[in-house]
């Protein structure tokens, strides 16, 4: 039997509770009656003022900033949880450890509307490094080569790079950005970055990376600074070279403190999901509810057709039944892949669909492990506590002890695209291992193999040496309705012109569209609320 503690909320017809989607103690009373209206209206057609199509981030912001309103004021989500991308989930034998499957952290003095709200909601945050490794003492085991944090700046590195880059080795993409445009600012934000040209009078956020980057480094120079990013996707030959350059020279990258939310970061949406129904009994919410089209009637109200959906062991099926509601207003706070297979003819225009194109999914995956001890720590003659390497897993983490339990957690694998891919195709071959979480989280022995080969190398531990785990637990970041734990930006594109499109795609429709995908915070929490913020200050005073 898996160690995954299942959530409790499942939709057969009915809705039983709220209080697994939520994190919310049972008996809430202003929540028995929602639901209980809830469950007077299941398969009826109805009426909304506003509908708010998801319960990640974004959606679940923007039903919290409607919680006042006086308004009929309904939230549907795909699945049977809240969160979306952030998703906090646990295993029983480290009850009290929060498993980030998904988003992880943030920058309080970067992301301001994340910082704001986990203030206003009394959400405990802490360091993230104090719990998950510290970058300042990570170890780089790159081409079969360890190396502390300062000898990859500043040391010996297992790369052929050219002398000047040899000799701009700890600020080496700050080096390509002056190579390749003569800026030399210390300011990085994207209206600056969006201004640059190439030498050749272009654009910068024209030109797709390896054209970009072939122009001022080595191949050699380019694989370094593979390592010096972490991700794989930042790099892939379609995207733009802004976001390596937003992402290391930004703010993101002037060392301010990473924090995480202690409880989870799901907390967040979770906790604004709370108030928005306890601010109203007008509010409601509706987990398992697919959105398949939209379409104006006469009357200028919207038409939304859902689909039933079932959730069990993290993964989410259609069902035949269908639902119509109608609503005056929608907010759309779903994921490309998820506005892609939307039938509305709006997004087929060839305006909106060359914006939607802007971005595409990033692929990602993790992959966590639990042992009686810290092998990892003192086990191994090359211990550390965060690994950055070009095996298989990308990143790895160490991720506390319960003090429930005294068990130890790993983040053994945290990787993206080819490698994300490659791990999952072991993932589904093979057989669960004991201890594995069942369903779509599972852990197969292949898997686990792999992994175990990589560990062995980078920690110079014997393979047997390696405890057996005590229990498993993966998430892949692959399929509908987020198809990747991220967004990519494509080269071609100005975001805030894709922006400003994306988020009310036909000005004569009360339809809009908020997320992190189509946001300058693209690979964080902070681009669903920031959108929000800015869907709200235009269309909703």
């Amino acid at each position: 039997m898996g160690f995954l503690r299942l959530q409790p909320v499942i939709l057969t017809g009915v809705l039983l509770t709220l209080e697994g989607v939520l994190g919310l103690p049972a008996g809430k009373s202003v929540l028995k009656m929602v639901i209980d209206d809830n469950i007077q209206l299941l398969g009826a057609e109805r009426r909304v003022d506003v509908a708010v199509i998801g319960a990640g981030p974004g959606g679940a912001y923007s039903a919290y900033k409607l919680r006042n309103t006086d308004q009929n004021v309904e939230l549907f989500e795909y699945s049977d949880r809240v969160g979306g991308r952030l998703y906090t989930t646990f295993l029983r034998n480290i009850p009290d450890l929060p498993l980030e499957t998904g988003g992880m952290r943030f920058i309080a003095e970067v992301h301001s509307h994340v910082q704001q709200l986990v203030k206003e909601l009394g959400l405990p945050q802490e360091p993230f490094s104090d719990k998950h490794g510290d970058p300042a003492h990570a170890m780089y085991y790159l081409r079969d080569t360890r190396l502390s944090t300062d000898q990859f700046k500043e040391g010996d590195v297992p790369y052929n790079l050219r002398p000047d880059e040899k000799a701009n080795q700890r600020d080496i993409i700050r080096y390509y950005l002056r190579k390749m445009t003569g800026y030399n600012g210390s300011e990085i934000n994207e209206e600056i970055l969006s201004s640059l040209k190439a030498t050749d009078g272009r654009y910068l956020y024209k030109i797709p990376f390896d054209e970009a980057f072939d122009s001022v480094a080595t191949p050699e120079g380019k694989a370094f600074m593979r390592a010096v990013d972490k991700f794989e996707s930042n790099m892939a030959p379609d995207t733009s070279p802004l976001s390596i350059f937003e992402n290391n020279l930004g703010k993101y990258g002037q060392g301010f403190l990473v924090q995480t939310i202690t409880t989870g970061m799901s907390t967040l949406p979770q906790r604004l999901v709370q108030a928005f129904l306890g601010a109203s009994f007008k509010n409601r919410f509706s987990p398992n509810h697919k959105l398949l089209s939209l379409k104006r009637i006469k009357n200028g109200s919207y038409k939304l057709v859902f689909s039933r959906t079932l959730t069990r062991n993290g993964e989410t099926i259609d069902q035949a039944e269908q639902v119509t509601v109608l609503a005056d207003k929608v907010i759309l706070a779903i994921p490309k892949i998820a506005l892609d297979n939307l039938d509305w003819e709006t997004l087929r225009e060839p305006r909106v669909s060359e914006a939607l194109n802007a971005v595409r999914a990033a692929k990602a995956s993790k992959v966590f492990l639990t042992f009686s001890t810290p092998w990892w720590l003192n086990g191994t003659a090359n211990p550390s506590g965060m690994v950055v390497s070009d095996k298989t897993f990308s990143q790895l983490y160490d991720w506390g002890r319960s003090n429930k339990t005294g068990t130890y957690s790993l983040l053994a694998s945290y990787a993206d695209e080819r490698k994300a891919e490659a791990l999952k195709i072991l993932n589904q071959q093979g057989s669960p291992i004991d201890g594995s979480a069942p369903g779509a989280h599972s852990v197969s022995d292949l898997l686990l193999h792999s992994l175990f080969d990589d560990l062995s190398q980078v920690f110079g531990i014997h393979l047997g040496l390696i405890p057996k785990p005590l229990s498993a637990l993966s998430q892949f970041w692959d399929t509908y309705p987020f198809g990747g734990g991220w967004s990519i930006k494509k080269a071609g594109y100005r975001l805030d012109d894709v922006i400003a499109t994306v988020s009310r795609p036909s000005l004569s429709d009360d339809v809009f569209i908020v997320g992190s995908d189509f946001s300058f915070h693209n690979h964080w929490s902070e681009g669903a609320l920031s959108t929000v913020e800015r869907v709200f200050d235009l269309y909703f005073k």
